[in-house]
């Protein structure tokens, strides 16, 4: 979530977590690596345990969920493992996502058998939802609302007790509308996924789910995600870099998340259960192209594995002949792909100008000398949030748990940062150029450069919380924030704050806090609330704060109407957006 203004005031850097696992290392990309887990193994299995423990962020019930397990008999539920897990993820503080309350597999005679009319497996599906739902309602991340309901041609719904055979007495999509508007209805907090296999790839089935999706968001369905299975053979083209990167792109592009939900790279084996070396290695690039192309966007949040270790695996049964799918080895020996996903993860971050905004009014399009920015995007920095520290003159780190922000190779000072979002302060040596080239740094690692423009001035006003816009962070006399319920009078003396007023006078040192010399905006600052020019008090630094906030005391100007009205302040001939108000009476 943006921070701007309050962020200035704290001075405590977060601690980070080493590197040393593949959970640590995703959570410095903003992503969880997961893995689908059984309780029995959990508590049977200590090296099961431990590896998941060390190794995972996120967990999924491999079967304990699934409607054989949960719901054995019409009126039984059996919830002792979904229970187990639940708790697991809750005790040491890791998302669930749980899984397929709508599957055509995994079903009990009872209900594959019971010749139900269309209206009576409508009720037993809503109240299998309700029930599994509900019982879990605000205690996991996600639900997998419907799984595999597509035809693997990708030319409409697969044939299912759901869709037509019989179903449940609606047709096309409106039956997996229905499913998503009853998971809402249970766990209204929750966010919901539809989930299938061979549609990671640009291809008919793709095609056809991307269409789905976006025909349901705009019926208005709860749903918020696609989760692309990711069960892979030894075809080292398929997905391929491209298409995978380009699926990802177009859902969320519709604003869904996606997440690699069951990832595993089946192999044939010999009677020992051994892949050749040559497997291996495709096997290992393509865990690595499903880790490369998540980072790569900000709505990918999660990569998660089918499973833990070759030792405990359902390809072997399912496929014979076939197993060595996952990252660790019958002995939870790491295998190649395992570094392969965990060095997909250490890749330097790339960054885009177009994401290089002002912190208070989120504009871009250039920055001015002593600005202050936000970096979105950057998907590599700690994972946990750093506030800004002072070095042994009193100014504002160019360094922050292991992050820069480069400009023409000049570090910025670092107000926080934190992966896929850092605040810096522009440097004043930009001051009379046309451009700048910015370089993101985090461990060592150098993103790509992008070229900036330099302005004069690119003011901007904060405002009271974090959206850029709305009740400015506007003080009274008494220091008061300025509210519906403590609103100004004409006359009274307001404190603005603002950023990007452009150069100062005294010349300032980057990350300076202002002291007992104020300095002023070398541009002419003026301020016009509701249209109507405000009487300029002061314009300069707010002493203890940084030199790149500006201060400024306007006079409340008579003959406005009362509530919000826009303020916009101007540097020289740049203004800020009218987009912040203050209250008046």
């Amino acid at each position: 979530m943006p921070r701007n203004f309050a962020v200035l005031l704290l001075g405590i850097a977060a601690a980070l977590p080493a590197a040393d696992s593949l959970s640590q290392a995703a959570a410095k990309r903003g992503i969880y690596f997961g893995a689908a887990v059984q309780s029995g193994y959990i508590n049977q299995d200590s090296a099961y345990a431990a590896t998941l423990a060390r190794e995972y962020s996120m967990i999924e019930p491999e079967y304990e969920m699934l409607w054989s397990a949960i719901h054995p008999s019409q009126n039984t539920y059996a919830f002792s493992g979904a229970d187990a897990l639940v708790n697991y993820a809750q005790a040491r503080g890791i998302p669930l996502r749980a899984d397929h309350l709508v599957w055509h597999n995994s079903l009990p005679v009872w209900l594959t058998s019971g010749n139900y009319a269309p209206a009576q497996l409508s009720q037993i599906l809503k109240d299998h939802i309700m029930t599994v739902a509900g019982r879990y309602a605000g205690k996991v991340y996600s639900w997998e609302v419907v799984n595999e309901a597509v035809a693997d041609s990708g030319a409409g719904f697969r044939d299912s007790i759901w869709n037509n055979q019989p179903g449940i007495g609606l047709t096309g999509i409106a039956w997996i509308e229905q499913a998503f508007q009853w998971a809402h209805q249970a766990d209204p907090k929750a966010r919901l996924f539809y989930n299938d296999y061979s549609a990671e790839d640009t291809n008919a089935k793709s095609d056809f789910i991307y269409a789905m999706v976006k025909q349901m968001l705009a019926d208005g369905a709860p749903i918020h995600g696609v989760g692309l299975q990711m069960h892979l053979t030894n075809n080292v083209n398929y997905p391929s870099a491209t298409g995978l990167a380009n699926n990802i792109q177009r859902l969320t592009g519709l604003g869904l998340e996606v997440i690699v939900t069951e990832m595993d790279v089946r192999l044939p084996v010999d009677s020992n259960g051994n892949a050749s070396a040559s497997d291996l290695a495709i096997q290992a690039q393509l865990y690595g192209r499903a880790v490369s192309a998540c980072i790569q966007f900000a709505r990918c949040t999660a990569v998660q594995t089918w499973g833990i270790t070759d030792l405990h695996s359902w390809i072997p049964t399912t496929f014979p002949g076939f197993g060595a799918g996952l990252p660790f080895d019958k002995t939870y020996q790491a295998k190649s792909a395992y570094t392969s996903a965990w060095n997909a993860l250490q890749a330097p971050a790339v960054i885009g100008a177009a994401n290089l905004l002002n912190a208070a009014g989120y504009t871009g399009g250039g920055v001015a000398p002593g600005e202050i920015v936000v970096l979105f995007d950057a998907r590599y920095g700690p994972p946990t949030l750093a506030t800004l520290q002072l070095d042994a003159a009193g100014k504002i780190t160019n360094s922050l748990a292991g992050v820069q922000l480069l400009f023409d190779g000049t570090p910025a000072p670092v107000v926080y940062a934190r992966t896929g979002q850092s605040s810096f302060i522009v440097p004043y040596a930009v001051a009379g150029k046309s451009s700048t080239t910015v370089q993101y740094v985090y461990q060592g690692a150098y993103s790509n450069s992008v070229t900036v423009p330099v302005v004069a001035a690119a003011p901007a006003l904060f405002s009271s919380d974090s959206s850029g816009s709305g009740p400015g962070a506007i003080l009274d006399l008494d220091y008061r924030l300025n509210s519906a319920t403590n609103p100004a009078r004409a006359g009274d003396i307001v404190s603005l704050f603002a950023t990007g007023a452009g150069a100062i006078a005294p010349a300032g040192a980057d990350g300076g806090i202002v002291g007992t010399v104020l300095p002023q905006p070398v541009a002419l600052v003026s301020v016009q609330i509701g249209g109507k020019d405000a009487e300029v008090k002061y314009a300069g630094g707010a002493p203890g704060l940084t030199n790149s906030l500006l201060q400024v005391n306007v006079s409340i100007p008579a003959g406005l109407a009362p509530g919000p009205q826009p303020v916009v302040l101007k540097a020289g001939n740049a203004a800020s957006p009218a987009t912040v108000t203050v209250a008046v009476r």
